[in-house]
């Protein structure tokens, strides 16, 4: 070990006990050292080999999207809480988080086991909003009032409108078999699959939580019955594939909403263009 690297972990165990914490981000460390934290990873090669170097336990409060892409600190997964808790004006649910917010509910459970763990990590941390409709908050809970919205406009006898939060929110209009708005989420897109899965070709086996999503089959050869099985995974957008850090070694198929991934390595179905083409059929 030479002089530089020394220099560093010295560093990272001096932040480290500073913040009581028994891992070190890398925001974390630009926030408190002189050090930039690409110049110690130059010195050790990455962050991962820097921190397991001085002792702590690594990557922990990060999260990786796709293999060798972007690293999400837990402070920005935890800020994303308290940007749509004040927006919504109430604690946020999975289903809005997957409409409203910057990231998936992955990352959440990945890091802390739960959407509803992660609230209260982020309320913990940032404290609880004081919001229209919120929940009566423990008594130690910090509080932070939103201001009141100023109008640009005089102000003039209309009839108010409700400031009611939870509305529920709707795809664009389709009535496709009954199902009357377009999906939002992942989870509309598992029940309009489920619909039209056999006219596009597939045999379905199982559905699970685990990755990838589903197994089913579809036929290679129809002279002579030959089928093959295939992997497939659900996303709203295609492009949500990267930004869950899915490995495409392990799947087959994408079925998604909207397919906004160009360069996608994978066979993808976008099941807005499939209906058209079902419904016009």
């Amino acid at each position: 070990m030479n002089e530089k690297q020394e220099k560093a972990i010295l560093e990272i165990r001096r932040i480290a006990k500073k913040l009581n914490s028994v891992s070190l981000t890398r925001r974390e460390f630009e926030e408190n050292s002189h050090l930039s934290a690409s110049t110690v990873e130059n010195w050790f090669g990455n962050w991962t080999k820097a921190v397991e170097a001085a002792g702590l336990v690594p990557n922990d409060g990060q999260y990786q999207v796709g293999h060798g892409g972007k690293v999400i600190d837990d402070h920005d997964l935890l800020a994303e809480i308290i940007r749509l808790t004040e927006q919504l004006g109430k604690r946020p649910s999975e289903h809005e988080l997957a409409a409203h917010g910057k990231f998936s509910k992955k990352p959440y459970r990945s890091r802390w086991g739960s959407w509803l763990e992660a609230l209260e990590v982020a309320y913990a941390r940032f404290g609880v909003p004081a919001v229209v409709n919120s929940q009566p908050t423990a008594p130690n809970s910090k509080q932070f009032t939103l201001a009141p919205k100023q109008s640009d406009k005089p102000s003039q006898m209309t009839t108010p409108r409700s400031t009611r939060a939870n509305r529920v929110r709707y795809g664009e209009p389709m009535d496709f078999r009954g199902l009357r708005h377009a999906p939002v989420n992942e989870q509309g897109v598992v029940y309009l699959f489920g619909m039209v899965s056999k006219e596009l070709g597939f045999l379905i086996e199982s559905v699970r939580t685990a990755y990838p999503d589903c197994e089913g089959k579809r036929c290679i050869d129809e002279k002579q019955q030959l089928w093959e099985q295939v992997l497939i995974e659900f996303e709203f957008r295609s492009s949500n594939f990267r930004e869950h850090g899915h490995n495409p070694n392990d799947c087959d198929v994408i079925v998604c909403w909207q397919h906004d991934w160009q360069d996608c390595p994978l066979e993808v179905v976008e099941l807005r263009s499939a209906i058209q083409r079902l419904s016009t059929g």
